[in-house]
């Protein structure tokens, strides 16, 4: 089920040719698999298992009902690791707006293979970025994730009958801290694609645009004699083009596509109301009867590309190279096998406990140590950990752990920092701060703006100013006054002049509690029990950056700049991976670029969300519309004369929970609207319950 329709291969000529010569069934008279068959199902799963697979005992043999669908333990340590080399697509425009997802994997240490209808053109792939990481950890928390730019000026190919394309990826992330070999590849190899009938087939996405997905059990390989493609049964979504569909050995088979449909007697595309239509275009994913998914095989797109694709600056021959070996899992196999006898034993940890965070690290010995465990693999495996940025000592989500004997979490609790109640004191943003006339921006209509409660349609602050939006209570701009000289402070004896001193929250664990304006009506204004509620989806984003205006002659002055970015009118939701540094959130690091960049340590800032009529609207204790862009322009003088650099910055925000979402822990309770109806037995839901049954 493709984001793209359009360019979506169409083989339902192909299908019906040969079921009219008899060599197949058509997909919608398929047969199933009997009790009878269930002894011959169990060799082929046995054959598919190697080297040290399930085989079942006669007494198995003869206990199991239905589908096996037992693995063995090393299904799960390989299925980490095949997932390393996928990766999200962030599909944008030339003007960096998000224009969906996708999803796609690496196949040589600098080649991306996805759909063509993904990645349709050289200059579609240009601004658009490969997200490597997204993932949950084991807590259900969003792991740090590494964005990569595409260059397909260095290469791109594409096929519109085969739907792939492939791309060359940056080799540094965005912000140059990780490499993009830390992730491997897999091989594309010209022999596969050659899925068995019955085989099960694993499917790892980003369905959605959602974090990475697998489809691990029951999806079975339908069809094995359609020339390019692959029919199988499977849970996949829309931005699940360009998923990896591997067998059993992980091995890629084919490259994800589309959805088929359910056809009535006359060929139709069915409905899941039961009726039929001419063409699915413009038809919602959700009311489609699907009868199957359908992946391009790798063995057909080996062949074309040996055939077609141009070779440029070696990128080619790499490709052709990667196929030998060296791809992620070849190399943990053959690490696996030459390495010391593997032992386990107790770790010298503390036994986990509900609050203890769970650690993986990897010693220069080969010791990886995973919780209360440790596994000596000898030093081949210690090499592969260095190969696959494994480091020292990581927690599960990638980051170093900084000391894992202190794991005492403080719990968090909301108090008001100092603020200055005297607002009679606040003079707002300077116009001549630079020594030349820096204007504030005009609103367009006046009548967008809250006024405060004396009529006045600025709010000052010290060093800043806000306009405020009445209708989407965030701020129209902000304009603030930045002074870097060291000069400027004058520090005071017996002053804490660091974020808890300034704010007055010592303790540990306290937090700051966001605060009204009082000259604002709060009509006007989100409060912050909306972000302390909203569970953990945004941070309370600074749109004046607090250190910016923490400056000043005295302590008390630098006090109440700092009071000041506290109010609720000088806050937005953002998402953390967009806010904080530390979470590689390019707004704080545009924020720190512009703090030690700027010629001249004055410099004017203007900045604010962008508005837009159709942002999102997420509902906690209020319904909020979230800005998914962000601008900041930055004024600063150079000989003289002013300088202007502005930017537009965006926030992920395909992940936003909306009006209803199901978790995983209640993925496996939700039943569909006709499984209650039959169950209860006493009542029938509308048609249109029906229709809109997200199951």
């Amino acid at each position: 089920m493709g984001i793209v329709r359009q360019h979506q291969l169409d083989l339902s000529a192909q299908r019906a040719a040969l079921a009219a010569s008899g060599g197949k069934q058509p997909l919608s008279t398929a047969p199933t698999v009997e009790a009878h068959d269930l002894p011959l199902k169990l060799l082929v799963r046995r054959a598919f298992l190697s080297a040290g697979g399930a085989r079942p005992t006669s007494v198995e043999q003869e206990r199991i009902m239905g589908t096996n669908d037992l693995v063995d333990e090393f299904f799960f340590d390989r299925a980490l690791l095949a997932g390393m080399p996928v990766c999200r697509i962030l599909i944008r425009g030339q003007d960096g707006r998000s224009l969906g997802s996708g999803t796609g994997f690496m196949v040589s240490p600098r080649l991306l293979l996805t759909n063509e209808h993904v990645l349709r053109s050289a200059e579609e792939a240009a601004p658009s970025l490969a997200e490597f990481n997204y993932r949950m950890n084991v807590a259900g928390d969003p792991e740090p994730t590494y964005r990569f730019h595409l260059r397909p000026d260095l290469y791109f190919f594409n096929n519109v009958e085969l739907d792939f394309a492939l791309v060359a990826v940056e080799p540094k992330s965005v912000d140059g801290a990780t490499p993009l070999s830390r992730f491997g590849y897999h091989r594309l190899m010209p022999t596969s694609g050659k899925a068995v009938k019955g085989e099960w087939l694993t499917i790892v996405q980003h369905p959605g645009g959602a974090p990475r997905q697998w489809a691990i059990r029951e999806n079975e390989c339908m069809e094995d004699s359609l020339a390019d493609v692959l029919l199988y049964r499977s849970d996949t979504a829309p931005g699940s083009s360009g998923a990896a569909v591997l067998n059993d050995s992980f091995q890629v088979v084919a490259l994800h596509h589309s959805g088929v449909p359910k056809k009535d007697a006359s060929g139709r595309p069915m409905l899941r109301d039961g009726s039929s239509v001419d063409s699915l275009d413009g038809v919602e994913d959700s009311l489609v009867e699907w009868a199957a998914n359908e992946g391009i095989r790798i063995s057909s797109i080996c062949a074309h590309i040996d055939q077609a694709a141009p070779e440029n600056q070696g990128y080619l021959a790499e490709l052709v190279a990667s196929r030998e070996g060296g791809d992620i899992l070849s190399t943990a196999f053959h690490a696996s096998r030459r390495s010391e006898e593997v032992t386990l034993q107790p770790a010298s940890v503390a036994p986990a406990s509900a609050s203890t965070p769970v650690y993986a690290s990897v010693t220069g010995g080969g010791r990886l140590e995973l919780g209360t465990l440790v596994l000596e693999l000898g030093e081949p495996f210690a090499g592969l950990a260095a190969r696959l940025g494994l480091g020292t000592q990581r927690n599960l989500a990638g980051n170093v752990a900084a000391d894992m004997t202190d794991v005492s979490v403080a719990t968090e609790t909301y108090k008001e920092p100092i603020i200055d109640i005297d607002y009679s004191t606040r003079t707002g943003f300077d116009l001549n701060f630079l020594g030349l006339d820096t204007p504030l921006p005009e609103v367009n209509d006046p009548s967008l703006i809250a006024p405060t409660k004396s009529g006045d349609s600025i709010i000052p602050y010290e060093h800043f100013s806000v306009v405020l939006h009445r209708k989407r209570k965030l701020a129209i701009f902000t304009a603030s006054n930045v002074d870097g000289r060291t000069q400027v402070v004058q520090p005071q004896p017996g002053h804490d002049y660091t974020r808890a001193g300034l704010t007055g929250l010592l303790k540990k664990g306290e937090m700051e509690k966001w605060v009204l304006d009082p000259r604002v009506d709060e009509r006007f204004q989100i409060p912050d029990r909306f972000y302390t509620k909203d569970n953990g989806a945004f941070d309370k984003g600074h749109i004046v950056r607090r250190e910016d205006v923490c400056w000043g002659k005295t302590f008390e002055q630098i006090q109440r700049a700092n009071g000041d970015t506290y109010h609720v009118t000088n806050c937005s939701p953002q998402r953390g991976n967009f806010n904080q540094t530390g979470k590689s959130g390019i707004w704080g690091q545009l924020e720190n670029f512009i703090g030690s960049q700027a010629d001249s340590e004055r410099y004017c800032i203007f900045a604010g969300p962008v508005l837009s009529d159709n942002d999102e609207v997420f509902s906690g204790t209020e319904r909020v519309q979230i800005p998914s862009r962000f601008w900041k322009v930055v004024c600063a003088v150079k000989d003289g004369k002013l300088q202007v650099f502005a930017f537009v910055l965006e926030q992920d925000l395909s992940t936003l929970p909306k009006e209803f979402v199901v978790t995983p822990v209640w993925k496996a309770r939700q039943k569909s609207l006709a499984q209650i109806e039959k169950l209860i037995g006493l009542l029938s839901f509308a048609q249109l319950y029906h229709d809109a049954d997200q199951i």
